[in-house]
């Protein structure tokens, strides 16, 4: 089979899974920020926290000594305790962090100078919503606030599960309260008003947000967009610091973070994956198991491979790994071509020229949009 009849036959398979009527959850990595702005990854926050936090903070030379010497954010962070004043300044220091470069693309992704690269592919999906299921889920482990300014710019209704003015409390039924509508109907001569769902996104962020932030005193949450720029002594910022710290965090708020992202798992019957590489499990996990014992279709878009994105295809005849190309020689990626994983061989394999894990090119040639 030549190279082009064997992408065509890939692109029809990809678009009959997306053609069938799903409940489709779409999970959003940390690639769809970098891809917007690269200090939004890892490096940049590591030399960020190097200079912002003081040396003499309690428990902070030992982390510091390791950035030094070369160890990335995460490895630096793993397998130590971070005590609650060190953890406190952390988060505050990584939520005014990427406050600052969420706060440089606000504008221009709101005024469409700039699209957020989800973007197509989620204005593709609410379009296939459901009279009877008029809802998107996302769930995000991001901090920053691109996907609601995507949503905001597309006039897209979104719900985070905070209700309220300036200060939101959580509550999901009050929010999704909202988020009806009254149409009249008239039978019989005689009008009634009967209540229809609205189709909008239910966005989870279980790593918390850089609007989000916990009260000191009784540990409540609040959302709060106001105070992105800086909140008050008596608040700290509701962002799990990387690190398997951040496993511990979102396990100590876990009704309030995963809760309702694990109910949303639990209904969902296909899954879009865009700039994730699976490597924290107590994350992913239940969409796994999902996909593995409900033959859920998985589509992963990201460009960089990975030994735990080779493992997925084996999970699923429905399962898609699409990401750059890696040169074994230098481990680099080329983002140029594109690979395509599948439990099927024949609709497996390498194409330079090609860029479909981008998620906009993905919409473009799969979808249409």
């Amino acid at each position: 089979m030549k190279n082009d009849d064997k992408l065509k036959n890939i692109k029809e398979s990809l678009l009959a899974v997306m053609r069938e009527p799903r409940r489709w959850l779409l999970f959003v990595g940390t690639g769809a920020s970098v891809a917007m702005d690269t200090e939004l990854g890892m490096p940049a926050l590591a030399s960020h926290l190097l200079t912002a936090i003081p040396e003499n903070t309690d428990g902070w030379d030992s982390i510091a000594t390791r950035l030094d010497q070369g160890d990335d954010l995460e490895t630096a962070l793993t397998g130590i305790t971070l005590k609650e004043p060190l953890q406190n300044e952390i988060a505050r220091c990584t939520a005014y962090f990427v406050a600052q470069k969420d706060m440089s693309l606000r504008d221009d992704v709101l005024t469409d100078k700039k699209a957020w690269v989800g973007e197509p592919l989620l204005q593709q999906l609410m379009r296939g919503l459901s009279p009877t299921w008029p809802r998107l889920p996302i769930v995000t482990p991001n901090y920053d606030m691109l996907i609601e300014y995507a949503c905001s710019k597309a006039n897209i209704p979104y719900i985070t599960g905070y209700h309220g003015g300036i200060m939101r409390r959580r509550d999901w039924p009050k929010a999704r309260e909202r988020l009806y509508r009254l149409n009249p109907v008239t039978m019989g001569g005689k009008r009634r008003d009967t209540i229809t769902a609205i189709s909008c996104v239910e966005l989870m962020k279980v790593h918390g947000s850089i609007n989000l932030f916990r009260c000191n005193s009784d540990k409540t949450f609040v959302e709060n967009d106001i105070w992105t720029v800086g909140c008050p002594a008596d608040y700290t910022p509701m962002v799990a610091p990387p690190g398997d710290t951040k496993t511990q965090e979102a396990l100590n708020n876990h009704d309030r973070l995963f809760g309702e992202a694990l109910q949303a798992i639990d209904k969902a019957t296909a899954f879009f994956v865009i700039g994730y590489g699976f490597r924290d499990e107590h994350i992913h996990q239940k969409i796994l198991e999902r996909v593995r014992n409900h033959e859920c279709p998985l589509i992963v878009l990201t460009l960089d491979p990975s030994t735990e994105l080779d493992q997925l295809p084996a999970i699923g005849k429905s399962v898609w790994v699409i990401t750059g190309i890696q040169d074994q020689a230098n481990g680099k990626t080329d983002p140029s071509g594109t690979r395509f994983a599948n439990g099927n061989k024949k609709l497996s394999g390498d194409f330079d020229g090609v860029t479909l894990w981008q998620s906009v090119v993905f919409t473009k040639q799969i979808l249409g949009g």
